[in-house]
């Protein structure tokens, strides 16, 4: 019985690893896209306020902040932290 149980602990603590290891290259994903949507939308604004045309830019950076915001929320929702995973799966 013992021994099923360390085995049934060793599973949870795999489990975790895995989760937790799933929400640290989601966070690292959404900083990397920040980064992408800072760099661009920069670059494109930099541009055409030098050029002095229409402010297009302004597209890009509305709709795709849009985008940026909603991957925020899946990957910092309430729902993502760790501290819930490791509380399911203490209980479970």
């Amino acid at each position: 019985m013992a021994e099923e149980e360390r085995t049934r602990e060793i599973v949870k603590e795999e489990i975790l690893k895995q989760r937790l290891e799933g929400i640290k290259a989601a966070v690292r994903g959404w900083y990397y896209h920040l980064i992408v949507y800072l760099v661009v939308n920069g670059v494109c604004s930099a541009y055409v306020l030098l050029k002095g045309d229409f402010f297009w830019p302004i597209f890009p950076i509305i709709f795709w902040g849009a985008g940026l915001a909603v991957h925020c929320i899946g990957v910092f929702g309430e729902r993502r932290r760790p501290s819930k995973e490791a509380e399911v799966l203490k209980k479970a």
